[in-house]
């Protein structure tokens, strides 16, 4: 049971370019976080026309939260000052 919950993927960020999909890939990947790209296919032979699908970015299940808390590091929510 284990090996099942080892081996689901995961998206953890999806990007509309290339560019920051590929950042956000390497930063995991030196931190030891294997990652796997969904639509990447589809994106590139479509000359990067996001209307085709955004690029997943995926990992583990098991590395999720700390991939997640790792891309969120340099983009906090944004805020509203209406409040």
């Amino acid at each position: 049971m284990n090996g099942e919950i080892d081996d689901r993927l995961v998206t953890v960020a999806r990007f509309d370019n290339q560019m920051d999909f590929v950042l956000a890939r390497s930063r995991l990947e030196l931190a030891g976080i294997e990652c796997f790209a969904r639509n990447e296919n589809m994106v590139l032979i479509s000359g990067g026309l996001s209307a085709l699908g955004q690029l997943e970015l995926q990992v583990r299940e098991a590395d999720a939260e700390d991939a997640a808390a790792m891309l969120n590091f340099e983009s906090p929510s944004p805020q509203t000052d209406d409040e």
